[in-house]
């Protein structure tokens, strides 16, 4: 089996896969910082790569302008279709004035009432108007009266298809740009490694944090984001410190980062989820015990939480000083 190596694939393809929202920002935002630049070096690296991002672009605003007519045509078929209710009304009352309801002839008509008009898959309803136009034309010659009823129900028949080959039409349409630009989004990916990642690597392979000047990483990236809820300075052991959650959302899942620091590397604090701010950890379980450098990811369920235990505390276990940092992890 070949193996692929890391260095050898393109992240910038891979973590703009099934979004291309994230693909045309990330595009974007170099360009644009690409083309403010005066630097020839950098400029060239601009030049080479927009015709790359242009048609890129062409092809994702083509989709968005097809998904718009998408809709509405849809809309519109779903309007038509959804609007054979009022019509039944109309063409029920012409229909029975001739053959009395539950009458041999009037069930050959609607066997099943209204209900192949209003369920089923939208082709089945409109199967349905369609059988009622076939239906009632064999019944014209003997009843002239039904003429009317049956060159309405043709007419809306011959709307609602209309429509209905219209939105299928469109679907094909945007079905054929999004593959096309899907195509085009990996093509111009990797040339973005290679003409713009790449030249800026050479050009800038002295300073590599310059590199972040002109790409635009978190916006690769889904970053993990930590918000500090408590910076602890524990000075003396067998004591409670609560850590306050307003606004953090809580479930067993949930995830904090706790980060343990003092001195003489002895001390141990415990990490649990108690019923109040006050409460010590008492009987096993009770969370985690940290020692000094610990920095630990964990979830809430580990921490012993649940309904009843939603206050997150920590106790050291001894009298040296100790600094604790609490983060949420989001």
């Amino acid at each position: 089996m070949e193996r692929i190596f890391r260095l050898l694939q393109n992240s910038f393809e891979i973590q703009t896969r099934g979004t291309h929202k994230k693909a045309v920002s990330l595009l974007t935002d170099s360009v644009d910082k690409l083309q403010a630049s005066s630097n020839p070096l950098l400029v060239a690296i601009y030049t080479a790569f927009l015709p790359f991002f242009t048609a890129y672009l062409a092809l994702n605003d083509a989709v968005g302008l097809l998904e718009g007519t998408y809709k509405g045509k849809t809309n519109l078929f779903e309007a038509l279709i959804d609007g054979v209710d009022e019509k039944l009304r109309e063409w029920e009352g012409p229909i029975r004035s001739v053959f009395t309801e539950d009458s041999p002839t009037e069930i050959e008509i609607f066997p099943n009432k209204r209900k192949p008009f209003q369920s089923g898959t939208y082709e089945q309803r409109l199967g349905a108007i369609r059988i009622l136009r076939n239906k009632l034309l064999e019944y014209t010659v003997d009843n002239p009266s039904l003429v009317p009823v049956q060159a309405a129900v043709a007419a809306y028949y011959t709307l609602c298809n209309a429509a209905r080959s219209t939105q299928q039409g469109k679907e094909g349409n945007l079905g054929d740009a999004r593959s096309q630009r899907e195509t085009q989004r990996v093509i111009t990916m990797n040339a973005y490694m290679g003409i713009v990642y790449g030249g800026l690597l050479q050009q800038l392979y002295t300073d590599l944090k310059r590199v972040g000047d002109f790409i635009d990483f978190p916006l690769l990236y889904d970053l993990v984001r930590e918000e500090l809820l408590a910076d602890i300075n524990a000075v003396s052991g067998n004591t409670v410190y609560n850590v306050p959650l307003d606004g953090v959302a809580l479930n067993a899942h949930k995830k904090f980062r706790i980060i343990v620091e003092d001195e003489t590397d002895t001390a141990i604090v415990i990490a649990y989820f108690a019923a109040t701010e006050n409460d010590a950890p008492g009987d096993a379980p009770v969370g985690i015990a940290l020692n000094a450098g610990d920095n630990r990811l964990v979830e809430a369920s580990e921490l012993h939480y649940n309904p009843a235990h939603t206050a997150l505390n920590l106790y050291t276990a001894n009298g040296v000083s100790v600094k604790v940092q609490v983060y949420e992890v989001s």
